[in-house]
């Protein structure tokens, strides 16, 4: 079975941040991961600190992906996307930035495991 990281990157619409996250985090994962071979989802918030310019996306969902046919996988969601199955909140702007990875290799960790 290969392994595949969907990004995506996205922004709340305009004095909606609270619409958004309480979607995101109160619907959409769910919705996503009963989608077949969606097998887990984690979100992130830019924090700063590594540049002056604010980056044109605050928050990165990763999503984990388990699948033999990732076309099919795609289709079923695709097909849910907008349904009652998978209703896309107005809370969340239209410019959404998704890339699909596959896997190239297991996760690895530093060997001393002394924090720096």
């Amino acid at each position: 079975m290969a392994a595949y990281k969907y990004v995506v990157l996205t922004n709340p619409a305009p004095g909606r941040e609270a619409d958004y996250n309480a979607w995101y985090d109160g619907r959409h994962l769910d919705d996503v991961l009963r989608i077949p071979g969606f097998m887990a989802a984690q979100r992130l918030e830019a924090a700063g600190g590594n540049t002056d310019t604010p980056p044109k996306h605050r928050y990165l969902t990763i999503y984990d992906i388990e699948s033999d046919d990732i076309d099919k996988t795609f289709e079923v969601f695709f097909a849910a996307v907008g349904t009652s199955e998978m209703p896309i909140s107005d809370g969340l702007a239209r410019d959404a930035s998704p890339i699909l990875y596959r896997v190239m290799g297991p996760v690895r960790q530093r060997k001393d495991k002394e924090k720096a």
